[in-house]
């Protein structure tokens, strides 16, 4: 099948391409042919090796040419950050279906929504295949009369994990967020202690233009060195070699329990805290408990490898729903 991918690609975000390398790499395996809508196409071609269309200008030829459209993975479809973006993806579901393609939502996380994108929601998806990566989402769209399957975030399909590299120390690794200061604060605050009690620290930015700022404080900060990722095997490869991970980014931990380093997550999401439910990882909401984060880093407890290998098989499951209901 020719498989059309949409989602939040092409802009630099490591997460994202972490998210799209294993959904790529398991719809070829199955046999399909994929296309990806993306910001920045020459650059999705050049990391991905899949051809790429532009997600505006060139949506249409795109969908005439696929078969199938596949909303996501991702945090997609919430109208907390824009009403516009929400229409976009939700438009680009519409059009497939009013051009007679098959659109499914796959491994997406749905919601914050207002009272007006809820009822988008329901009345755009009706009808849709869906499978949603966490039981926040899954609640919120049985609300809205939407059945949904459980699967899981299609970067934990990626693997093997790079061996680390060298024998120099094991940093504890901060992710940090840009757009929510209360928790970069937090972990300049936890990081300060961790230095001062000894613990060597580093950096690493999965957004570098959104988040290069907020990693460049906590560089100064707590004299953390900071970590270069250029593509999601970077990061993967960059984060085994870490003690531990505290991170205000999802895909931080995401890909932490890939690489199978202890993680804590500070909470800016639904999507988050049902990961680490998931995962039976630290959860950390606000107002967050510096002494806590502290305490985590230097205790570094080990991830729950049963929670995480459950994980994996059901993203691995998510990729069979995926491939039956293409095939359907």
């Amino acid at each position: 099948m020719r498989v059309l991918l949409s989602g939040y690609y092409g802009y630099g975000n490591l997460g994202d391409e972490a998210l799209l390398a294993g959904l790529i790499a398991g719809l070829r395996g199955q046999g399909h042919e994929v296309c990806v809508l993306s910001g920045d196409p020459a650059a999705t071609r050049a990391l991905h090796g899949v051809p790429a269309a532009h997600r505006y200008r060139g949506l249409l030829p795109a969908l005439l040419r696929a078969q199938v459209l596949v909303s996501g993975g991702g945090g997609l479809l919430q109208d907390v950050t824009s009403a516009r973006s929400l229409g976009y993806y939700l438009g680009v579901i519409g059009l497939a279906r009013r051009l007679g393609r098959r659109a499914l939502v796959y491994g997406q996380s749905v919601g914050p929504l207002s009272a007006s994108g809820r009822a988008r929601v329901a009345r755009s998806l009706r009808g849709v295949p869906i499978a949603v990566r966490d039981a926040p989402s899954q609640d919120l769209l049985t609300e809205l009369g939407l059945p949904a399957e459980r699967v899981a975030d299609a970067a934990l399909l990626l693997g093997p994990v790079p061996a680390p590299g060298g024998a120099g120390e094991r940093p504890l690794v901060l992710v940090p967020r840009a757009g929510h200061d209360d928790l970069n604060a937090a972990l300049e605050a936890a990081g300060r202690r961790l230095a001062d009690a000894g613990v060597p620290l580093a950096v690493l930015a999965l957004h570098e233009a959104e988040d290069g700022a907020a990693s460049q404080r906590l560089e100064r900060a707590t004299g953390a060195r900071r970590l270069h990722a250029a593509d999601p095997t970077d990061a993967l490869a960059l984060l085994a070699t870490a003690r531990y991970v505290l991170s205000a980014r999802l895909h931080g931990l995401i890909l932490a329990a890939v690489a199978g380093v202890g993680f804590a997550g500070l909470v800016y999401d639904p999507k988050v805290a049902g990961f680490l439910a998931d995962a039976a990882a630290p959860c950390l909401t606000r107002p967050v408990d510096v002494e806590r984060l502290v305490r985590l880093g230097l205790e570094t407890p080990a991830a729950d490898a049963e929670a995480v290998t459950r994980l994996r098989r059901r993203a691995q499951d998510g990729l069979s729903w995926l491939g039956d209901h293409i095939g359907d």
